[in-house]
């Protein structure tokens, strides 16, 4: 950390946020061990020890003693006061090390662009992340899931979902062999159901398995911009002929499948160079290369 980092910590009269997360989404038992890494002047371990939980805490400037594994490990905006990257990065490695089931990493969130960080007053250093850029940190750090509980605050498992990090030029190297088995559609780009006839018709009950009775139900490809390949040039909108089943349908199906294996390496790229292409996303469907969402 910072050599002035321990100059952030807050003096609190009650658990901090992530601490009242962790038990509010019953992420401790008290019969789980707890540490806390970065624990600042260790106000969370006290709370916790006087409620009967098995807190431990650690911290450089603090409590400098070996930190011990735990069953839950907390990591209460650490990472937004390291300045040097790899200090960073090697504190959540070092964290998730001591992990045994589960870690819990909140941070400064705020804003939508990718804000490098700068000194405070106190000589501090200080960067505020947009969610987006922190779950792709977590992810291409620790190459596991990161899950959300809060708008800064995530819970990465040991049996979560697992993901492969690479460096920025094997991500060009494997986008460009995709690329080349067809089409490739923006990150705004979806397919969307929709209803022309809604009067019931004698004979159209069995029209997607009773979920729209007496209506027949149509599917299309959407985007934002004119970015879908139409008869005479690039359209916002583009039926899909058949429906779900067709022909159309899974060659849909299959242009997506490659956006988002591309867009899952960018994301967890090792060297985040690709993040301003996800800044404004709420959804990470993309994320999920095997199904794609069709939306009703």
């Amino acid at each position: 950390m910072s050599d002035k980092s321990y100059l952030a910590a807050p003096y609190r009269n009650s658990l901090s946020a992530t601490a009242k997360a962790m038990l509010n989404h019953q992420l401790l038992g008290k019969d789980e061990t707890h540490l806390d890494y970065g624990c600042r002047r260790g106000g969370d371990v006290e709370r916790l020890l006087n409620a009967g939980y098995k807190s431990n805490g650690y911290d450089p400037y603090y409590f400098s003693s070996a930190a011990t594994p735990a069953d839950v490990v907390t990591m209460s905006y650490v990472l937004n006061v390291i300045e040097n990257p790899e200090e960073r990065r090697e504190a959540l490695l070092n964290a998730w090390s001591l992990t045994k089931k589960r870690l819990i990493i909140s941070s400064n969130v705020r804003g939508s662009g990718i804000d490098p960080g700068k000194l405070t007053s106190l000589g501090t250093f200080t960067k505020f992340y947009n969610h987006i850029e922190l779950k792709a940190y977590i992810e291409s750090t620790l190459g596991i899931e990161a899950v959300k509980l809060d708008k800064d605050k995530f819970v990465v498992q040991h049996d979560g979902l697992q993901f492969k990090p690479l460096p920025y030029e094997k991500i060009l190297e494997e986008s460009q062999a995709i690329a080349l088995s067809g089409w490739i559609p923006s990150m705004e780009v979806i397919i969307k159901g929709y209803c022309n006839d809604f009067k019931p018709r004698a004979g159209f009950d069995e029209v997607d398995s009773g979920e729209f009775p007496g209506r027949i139900r149509y599917y299309r490809l959407l985007a934002k911009e004119r970015s879908l390949p139409g008869k005479t040039g690039l359209v916002r909108c583009l039926h899909i002929r058949g429906g779900i089943g067709s022909e159309q349908m899974e060659w849909a199906i299959a242009a997506i499948k490659r956006r988002n294996r591309i867009a899952e390496m960018k994301f967890h790229c090792i060297e985040q160079n690709f993040l301003s292409e996800f800044l404004g996303l709420k959804k990470f469907d993309f994320l999920d290369t095997d199904n794609v969402k069709i939306y009703r």
